[in-house]
C-alpha cells in the first residue's frame, strides 16, 4: 500500500524545487485546504493545484517568497 506521506518523503529526498527546478536545500510549504491554493495567483499555487497536494517542496528562495506574500484570508474565521 502507498501512503501519501512515502509520496512526500520521496519528493524531499529527490532535493528539487517543484517550482523553480532549482537543487539542494528544500522545504515543504503546507497549506490547510487546497481551495487556498486556488485564491493565489502566484507560481506555488500552480504548482500545488498541479500536483493535487497540500504541500509544495520549495527552495529556500521560493519559501521566503510565499511567506512575504501573506496570507489571502485570516488564519482565524
Amino acid at each position: 500500500m502507498d501512503y501519501p506521506q512515502n509520496e512526500l518523503i520521496a519528493r524531499l529526498l529527490a532535493d528539487t524545487c517543484e517550482i523553480w527546478g532549482s537543487e539542494g536545500n528544500v522545504q515543504v510549504h503546507h497549506i490547510r485546504a487546497l481551495a487556498d491554493a486556488g485564491l493565489q495567483s502566484s507560481d506555488w499555487a500552480r504548482a500545488t493545484l498541479h500536483r493535487r497536494r497540500k504541500a509544495v517542496v520549495a527552495c529556500d528562495t521560493c519559501h521566503d517568497r510565499i511567506h512575504s506574500e501573506g496570507p489571502t484570508r485570516p488564519l482565524t474565521q
